[in-house]
């Protein structure tokens, strides 16, 4: 199962892996710095990205990917303690590819990071099994 992260986890670990940030984020909601506010846009671009792929395009077809603390869905973040529903892993390389791009850094090993991910998840859900055993195949 795909660990789910929070809003403030997700950019405090991008933040880092990154270099911008020594220490974890404090605030995004409310943070004036210009990196993070521009981390936290990052995200939707990510979503926008996921949600047509596999397995998300059916499990978050609502296109519901934000929900509060509570669970209660939502259509924008509101606090920092806002839970992204898809991979949070994939939510962090997704941000750092998308960051990085936008800087004119290089990006590739972070899109790579990304892609590698996104495919891993979509293929444990699509994997099939053909039994080759029974008459004309059967797929388990």
């Amino acid at each position: 199962m795909a660990k789910l992260l929070t809003l403030l986890d997700i950019v405090s670990q991008a933040a880092l892996e990154i270099g911008i940030s020594q220490n974890r984020v404090s605030t995004v909601v409310s943070s004036n710095d210009q990196d993070i506010i521009q981390m936290r846009a990052l995200l939707h671009s990510v979503a926008d990205d996921v949600l047509l792929e596999e397995p998300y395009v059916e499990t978050l077809g609502d296109q519901v990917w934000i929900t509060d603390a509570n669970g209660a869905p939502l259509e924008r973040f509101n606090a920092d303690s806002d839970l992204v529903l898809f991979d949070g892993r994939l939510a962090i390389n997704g941000v750092k590819w998308r960051f990085l791009q936008g800087k004119g850094l290089e990006f590739g090993e972070s899109l790579r990071d990304y892609t590698t991910r996104l495919n891993k998840i979509a293929s444990r859900v699509n994997g099939r099994m053909i039994d080759l055993d029974f008459e004309g195949g059967r797929i388990q």
